[in-house]
């Protein structure tokens, strides 16, 4: 009963953290783009751009063109096979995060063929905001370096301490969305809570921008 109430809250919640709009900006954009894994959409970043935000992953990463990053649940994440109850945990409680980096060497569609791969290509200065909202979520130990806890769950990755909590409102695909959001794309994170739905309004959004875009040109 509770998991319903508070899920139809986050339904209702529309509007809460939607772009009011998003503009072509009248100039080649930068891609980035999503995988969707089945459970969680990884946001798939050019590495060089990540790392000039944050220096410490060109040691980590120094072979990679782009950079995989997801976030969630601490416990479900970094556990082989979470079961139902780590997952319950992590909706009900809020709870300790991580951050997941994948270095790729070759485009996300060649990295990830069999998944759906979208693009998305956005003003530099979008790009921008959205890198300092990834690198904002880095934690730091008292020596300010990023915190390393431990190696990924495939090809090549680390997880990383994150200063977020995870819980219902704020999962693992909303926080996908958040960033996104800091770009410009006009997305409602509230209603991003499956990967089905962020992709469903990122290819909305896409679709949006490229009609805007011809519109002006």
């Amino acid at each position: 009963m509770l998991f319903r109430l508070v899920l139809l809250f986050s339904l209702l919640c529309t509007g809460c953290g939607a772009a009011s709009e998003w503009r072509p900006a009248g100039e080649q954009g930068q891609a980035l783009y999503l995988v969707d894994h089945g459970r969680h959409v990884g946001l798939v970043l050019p590495a060089a751009e990540l790392q000039r935000h944050l220096p410490e992953l060109k040691a980590a990463f120094s072979a990679a063109r782009f950079i995989e990053v997801g976030w969630g649940d601490r416990a479900f994440y970094q556990h082989e096979q979470g079961g139902a109850g780590l997952a319950l945990r992590a909706l009900l409680w809020p709870t300790d995060t991580v951050l997941h980096l994948v270095p790729l060497s070759q485009s996300p569609a060649v990295a990830f063929a069999g998944l759906p791969v979208l693009e998305l290509g956005v003003p530099p200065a979008s790009m921008e905001r959205l890198l300092g909202e990834v690198a904002a979520s880095f934690a730091r130990n008292e020596a300010g370096n990023l915190r390393d806890v431990g190696a990924g769950r495939y090809g090549g990755g680390r997880f990383y301490a994150s200063v977020e909590s995870y819980h219902l409102l704020h999962t693992c695909n909303t926080w996908v969305a958040r960033r996104l959001v800091a770009a410009g794309l006009p997305l409602r994170p509230a209603l991003a809570f499956t990967a089905g739905a962020l992709m469903r309004q990122a290819r909305s959004a896409k679709g949006e921008y490229a009609q805007g875009y011809s519109s002006h040109n």
